[in-house]
C-alpha cells in the first residue's frame, strides 16, 4: 500500500511541475490574419506557420478568409520569431471533391490555389511573431 501511495504522489507532483502544456515548450504568442486570392477572401482551407526551430503551428482559414493559429493549444498563436508559411486550399476544404467509391484509393485533392503556396520552400511568404505584439498577417495570393 506504500508503495502505491508513493507512485501517486510522484505522478502528481510530475503533473504539477509540468502542467498541462506538456512540457518545456517554447514561447508563442496570439497570431491572427487574412487570407485573399484573386482580390477576394480564401473562404476555405489551412495555413501553417514553420519556426526555425519547434513545432509548426496550424489554423483553419475560415469563410471570411481570416485564421488564428494554433501551436499547443487551440489559440495559443505561433512560436515567436522568423516563421516560414504555407498555404492549403483543396477542393476537399471547398466541399467540391468528388465522392469516391468504396474499394477505392481517394486521389490528392486538387489544389485550387497556385501550387507555390502549398509548401514552405517555395510559397515566398513568411511572419515574424513578436512577443507583445498583434501579430496580425495579410496574405495576398496572386497566380
Amino acid at each position: 500500500m506504500l508503495r502505491i501511495e508513493r507512485w501517486a504522489i510522484a505522478a502528481l507532483a510530475c503533473s504539477l511541475l509540468c502542467g498541462c502544456g506538456g512540457g518545456n515548450g517554447l514561447d508563442t504568442a496570439p497570431t491572427t490574419g487574412e487570407i485573399t486570392y484573386r482580390g477576394k477572401p480564401l473562404p476555405y482551407g489551412s495555413i501553417s506557420f514553420r519556426p526555425k526551430a519547434g513545432p509548426p503551428s496550424t489554423g483553419p482559414i475560415g469563410s471570411d478568409g481570416t485564421f488564428e493559429m494554433s501551436t499547443y493549444r487551440d489559440g495559443d498563436g505561433a512560436i515567436l520569431g522568423m516563421n516560414d508559411v504555407m498555404i492549403s486550399a483543396t477542393e476537399l476544404h471547398a466541399g467540391t471533391a468528388k465522392p469516391v467509391e468504396a474499394g477505392v484509393e481517394m486521389p490528392v485533392p486538387k489544389s485550387l490555389i497556385p501550387a507555390k503556396y502549398t509548401a514552405f520552400s517555395t510559397s515566398g511568404l513568411n511572419a515574424e511573431v513578436k512577443e507583445g505584439e498583434k501579430n496580425h498577417f495579410v496574405f495576398e495570393l496572386k497566380d
